[in-house]
Parts: C-alpha cells; structure tokens; sequence
C-alpha cells in the first residue's frame, strides 16, 4: 500500500513518456503546467526511479540548496532531470575501464536571481566532439551504440518551453549539463 502512489505516479509517467516519443516530430509537448515546486522531492524520486538510490557503484552527491523552488510544471521537470541522469549513469556504465576516479553523478541546485539553475554532472567520459554540434537535436545527438537521440531533444524542448534553457558546460570533467528556469 504504502509504494502504489509512487508506483501509479511511474506508470503514468511512463505512459505520457511512451506517448510524447511517439508523438515526437508530430505535435509539440503540451504546454507546463506552472507551479512552484520544491526541487529536492523531485530529484530524489529521479534518483530513485533511474535505481541509483539502491545502486552502490555509483556515488551520488546531492548539492541542491535547502528550500530551492522553482516555477515549473513538475512532471515536465521530472522528465527533464531523469532523462539527464539516465544519460550520465550510462555514460559511466560505458567507461568501467577508468580506475583513476570513482563513477559519481552530482546533482547541485541554486538561484541566481529569479533563475533556478540545475546541473547534473558526472566523472565519466564526457561528450564526445562529434556529439556536441547535434546534442540537443533529435536522433542526432547520441553518443551511445543504440541510442535514440531523443532525450536531450525532448529535455530541451520542454526547458524551452519554460522559457528556460538546457546547455553543455564547457571543461568540466566528466560532462556538466547546465538547466536554467
């Protein structure tokens, strides 16, 4: 009883997932659902969605600033984040050969201003240079054997639809991506 809320909450997720892919190219999202949000439940239920609350081999640093909010539409959010550390965590399940520095996803949140800004990082790979001039488009934008393509286009367009913006942050280690509402 006590995980069939959170479990109905994936399943619709997963549903509007399933049908926003597939309706991709045809329709634009639907326009957030605006609300001020904590931010700190959301990434935790991203954490745990993506199975990184139970997956040891992977650190996991959260650096969000007590209390932080933001103006956003929740489930779009959600989305948005989860589709970011899906990528990171995949990005250091490919690169296991490094031994000089433990995979870790770090999620650091702050305002600046009337901005909340997000980025998720990792120690892995980075982005490779090929991927980078496309990264946002759809099926462009995969650096991964098999992948879409998909999640950072829709990540994209939903932070646009916030009239915010989602960036690639220059000379980090690993890759640093950077979401401004």
């Amino acid at each position: 009883q006590r995980f069939a809320p959170k479990l109905m909450r994936s399943l619709e997720r997963a549903i509007a997932f399933c049908q926003s892919t597939l309706s991709y190219g045809k329709a634009q999202e639907a326009p957030p659902d605006r609300r001020v949000v904590l931010i700190e439940p959301i990434v935790q239920e991203v954490r745990e969605s993506a199975g990184l609350a139970s997956d040891r081999s992977i650190g996991w640093i959260n650096a969000i600033a007590p209390g932080l909010t933001a103006d956003a539409d929740p489930d779009q959010l959600f989305r948005v984040l989860l589709n970011l550390v899906r990528n990171a965590a995949q990005a250091l399940e490919s690169d296991r050969s490094r031994i000089d520095a433990a995979p870790q996803i770090r999620v650091t949140g702050r305002r600046e201003g009337a901005v909340t800004i997000l980025e998720i990082s990792d120690t892995g790979p980075g982005v490779p240079e090929k991927a980078r001039a496309h990264l946002f488009e759809a099926f462009q934008g995969s650096a991964r054997e098999g992948g879409t393509g998909l999640g950072l286009a829709i990540a994209a367009e939903l932070v646009r639809a916030h009239g915010g913006e989602l960036a690639l942050v220059e000379g980090t280690i690993g890759a640093t991506l950077r979401l401004a509402i």
